[in-house]
């Protein structure tokens, strides 16, 4: 090679070797600066904004105030964060959103009783049922989850519980675990809805009060936080007030009273005037906000001409919202139903404020708590709320005092909570550890709490333990044991057979282990152990629990007794497990035939193999049948989120209920009407170590007893709501009789005709909530299916032209469901018959009605079967 050749090859090798080692000396003295000066380095790279979904409920106006109002904060504190606002009702069928609307503002204005029974049995239902997933539920989890998944935000916000649920149940499912999940709570009960704050990441209440509850209910202290009610009041001051009535037409020196009932206008807004009216001396000023209310409107309107001309009434329609807070800042009284939001901002405006009992349900629960603090007073009545309002008028002092305790209830708000939490970066609470509920592993947290908490609200001296069966993979029916497990404790042992203990290796055939360890232990309690199989069992299965309280010692001393021959008779070699001839079931039935609890099996079972579920069933009618034993059954459920090898779970099958197990196998998720009659769980929730005890059929849910403003009257049964709701809404129909249906869209009585349909329809819904709550099989299915086949009869009807053909097509349709009514509930006892002739009763006085109002037409005299008459 020439050597200037090579000389060359050398320098520029040289050359590029300077260079290579020159850019790694930079790039480590760059990752030096980023260590020793982070915040640079995240400027250099900054993070995303943050993204948020805030979920709300068309369905009243103060959800979505709510998470304007949220939105507005977190812009001000994160302007560069995004903010989306979703409606969770356009996740429902359009028709059914539609039906589901105008059924739940009929019933709220028109059935006041009945829905105040609804409201009261959904909180009852909701403190019952094992999991909130058994609720009935109108929102799609897959819509809503596959939303989610394309919008990809941080933290997911609800301002109405229904949002809330569905949110918790996807995360009960193990979804939406990287998402912080939040719930503002727009209303002042408690009812069920702590359960809603276990299974999320954090609960906005809007009193101290409330969050008392919250805690009192179980819920972990870090999962709730009191905000009140994110509300945004503009400042008041004389020139804003001359202002906003001058713009009315109104004078500024008057009294001035505003009457609103959100965006239906719910209420007879004319008796409340007229009672105003007569009641108030001198001069008055009205401004009555009807909202989308049109007949209130029309009715107010009229009503104009007929009041002394000291009084002035001013009548709006729907208006937007940022008026109605000018008009509270201007007003002197506010005169509005008990819903969670107008009043909050009332009280931040500080107007003394009237409610009226016009919603029932929250509301009344609402009501009662605004009145024991003083911020509010509340009309029983609506002919009373102008003597009320009168009174208040009159008293400035009485003024004074509600405006401090208006005063004192705000200043607990604190909207920035809710808006920090939104932009909180840190994922939610640092997840269960990778070995939660696996053997040898890390055990659930508060067991032996949970369990002492357990034996002081049900004491037993023994318990018998079905586990349901399990699996490895998900399984329709678990192949290798479909029957499921049994063990019985006397006292503080519990004795269950060890399918896989053998002789001279394991001291035992019976598991002699403490409660807490047959369920929730993590550490083997001998050589030849399967973990949620002999032991540990709520890492991998459901188990129910049969407490049986009042056994003598002698009894419990021969049951003993009787699992120590066991013991010997296996260390002897004389008797081991068999799945056929002695699996845990014979051992159960033995240990309870040494004390005295022997019932024979039913012929067609004595040649099967004893069924672990059979037992249990026929243990428990044992037990009802003997006055001397106090009897309850409680669940044990299983642990959400362990990492158990067994871990999917199924109701037990019986060879000796051959019908019924197959229904189970052939069913995806059904409901067994033996889990519902657990009356105390022990459970868990996902991404949560602790366990909880609930009690499903606590009480307390609605305003307190001693409150001077709750109501005296008893909470009165669906059916006698139902009666007197009707008879109060038939007493003032109209009885003119219609010439011609094909002109109903013309005539003065399309109205009522209109009213007729809606509530046959509303009285249906309620049959098929009934069916839900007190079927539970296939009958609730049937009656389900029926419905669906009214509402979609419902749909075809045009309302402006009500031709016959559709009528009558929705009527027949109305007929089949009204025959289905007494076809499946009346195979039910006692009060559940009661209920049933009640609602099947109105159900055909409704149709009857509804085929005069349509089909009645006037007869010439000396016509037709029923001469001289019209019919």
């Amino acid at each position: 090679m020439d050597p200037l050749i090579a000389l060359a090859l050398v320098v520029a090798f040289t050359l590029l070797a300077a260079l290579a080692w020159r850019a790694l000396v930079r790039r480590r003295q760059r990752v030096r600066q980023r260590a020793a000066h982070p915040q640079a380095a995240g400027d250099a790279g900054a993070a995303p904004p943050r993204k948020i979904v805030i979920f709300y409920s068309s369905i009243g106006h103060g959800h979505i105030s709510a998470a304007q109002a949220i939105e507005q904060e977190i812009g001000r504190l994160a302007p560069d964060a995004r903010v989306v606002l979703q409606d969770i009702r356009e996740f429902m069928h359009p028709l059914w959103r539609w039906v589901d609307e105008r059924l739940y503002w009929f019933i709220a204005g028109n059935l006041p009783e009945s829905f105040d029974a609804l409201f009261h049995a959904l909180q009852a239902r909701g403190k019952r049922v094992p999991s909130l997933a058994w609720l009935p539920n109108d929102y799609p989890e897959d819509k809503v989850r596959s939303f989610l998944e394309a919008q990809a935000p941080d933290t997911v916000l609800a301002t109405h519980y229904g949002s809330a649920q569905v949110l918790g149940t996807l995360r009960e499912r193990g979804l939406l675990t990287q998402v912080n999940i939040g719930w503002l709570h727009t209303d002042f009960f408690e009812g069920y809805f702590p359960r809603i704050s276990k299974r999320i990441d954090r609960t906005f209440l809007a009193h101290p009060e409330l969050e008392s509850r919250w805690l009192a209910a179980g819920v972990p202290p870090d999962k709730v936080t009191t905000s009140g009610m994110p509300v945004r009041a503009p400042a008041a001051d004389g020139a804003t007030r001359e202002m906003a009535l001058t713009a009315l037409g109104l004078a500024a020196d008057a009294p001035t009273v505003l009457i609103t009932s959100g965006k239906e206008g719910i209420g007879d807004y004319a008796l409340v005037v007229e009672s105003l009216a007569r009641h108030h001396a001198g001069p008055l000023q009205i401004i009555a906000v009807c909202g989308a209310n049109a007949r209130q409107q029309a009715q107010l309107t009229a009503l104009q001409k007929r009041l002394p001309e000291a009084v002035a009434l001013k009548v709006c329609g729907l208006v937007p919202h940022a008026d109605l807070l000018a008009w509270m800042g201007a007003a002197d009284l506010l005169i509005t139903k008990a819903g969670g939001m107008t009043p909050a901002e009332a009280f931040a405006i500080g107007i003394p404020t009237l409610l009226l009992d016009v919603v029932s349900g929250h509301e009344r629960e609402n009501a009662a708590l605004f009145v024991r603090l003083g911020v509010a007073d509340l009309a029983d009545t609506l002919a009373q709320a102008g003597e009320l309002a009168a009174a208040v008028l009159a008293s400035p002092q009485r003024q004074a005092a509600m405006r401090r305790a208006q005063l004192a209830f705000h200043d607990r708000a604190g909207l920035g909570r809710i808006a920090r939490f939104a932009l909180d970066p840190a994922l939610p609470a640092p997840g269960l550890p990778v070995d939660f509920g696996a053997e040898h592993g890390s055990a659930v947290a508060d067991i032996d709490a949970a369990l002492a908490r357990l034996q002081a609200e049900v004491p037993c001296d023994i318990e018998l333990l079905l586990s349901y069966s399990t699996a490895k993979t998900p399984q329709r029916v678990v192949l290798e044991n479909p029957f499921g497990h049994i063990a019985i404790r006397v006292d503080d042992t519990v004795y269950s057979a060890n399918y896989v203990a053998v002789p001279g290796h394991d001291p035992n055939l019976l598991q002699h282990v403490t409660l807490a360890d047959y369920l929730y232990g993590v550490q083997p309690p001998s050589p030849s152990q399967v973990h949620t199989n002999t032991y540990g069992m709520a890492y991998g299965r459901e188990t129910l629990g049969l407490r049986v309280a009042g056994v003598a010692a002698e009894r419990k001393a021969a049951m003993v007794a009787e699992a120590h021959r066991i013991e010997a008779a296996f260390r002897q070699g004389r008797l081991l497990w068999d799945r056929s001839e002695f699996n845990c079931a014979d051992v159960v039935v033995r240990i309870l035939h040494a004390g005295g609890y022997e019932r024979s099996p039913p012929l067609a079972r004595q040649w099967l193999p004893v069924m672990p579920l059979d037992i249990f069933e026929e243990a428990r009618q044992v037990c009802e049948e003997d006055a001397s034993l106090r009897m309850e059954l409680v669940a044990y459920r299983q642990v959400p989120g362990a990492h158990a090898v067994y871990r999917f779970s199924r109701f037990p099958l019986s060879l000796g209920q051959p019908l019924r197990s197959v229904a189970r196998a052939l069913r995806e998720a059904p409901r067994e009407p033996l889990e519902a009659a657990a009356t105390k769980q022990l459970t868990g929730y996902f991404g949560d170590h602790q366990l909880y005890f609930e009690d499903l059929r606590g009480h307390g849910a609605g305003a307190l007893a001693d409150d001077p403003a709750h109501f005296s009257r008893v909470q009165r049964s669906l059916a006698g709501a139902l009666a007197t709701d009707l008879r109060r809404l038939l007493a003032t129909q109209a009885r003119r009789p219609l010439r011609e249906i094909g002109r109903l869209g013309e005539l003065d009585g399309a109205q009522d005709i209109r009213r007729l349909l809606e509530r046959s329809l509303a009285l249906a819904r309620i049959a098929t909530e009934r069916a839900d709550e007190l079927l539970q099989d296939r009958g609730a299915r049937r009656m389900r299916v029926l419905f669906t086949e009214l509402v979609d009869e419902y749909g075809r009807i045009d309302a402006w032209r009500l031709r016959r053909q559709e009528i009558e097509a929705y009527l027949k349709r109305f007929q089949v469901f009204e025959a289905a009514v007494g076809r499946e509930f009346p195979a039910r006892q006692g009060a559940r018959l009661a209920r049933a002739t009640t609602l099947r009763r109105s159900l055909r006085y409704g149709i009857r009605r509804l085929r005069r109002r349509v089909g009645g037409r006037h007869r010439p005299a000396g016509q037709g079967p029923d001469k001289g008459k019209s019919q």
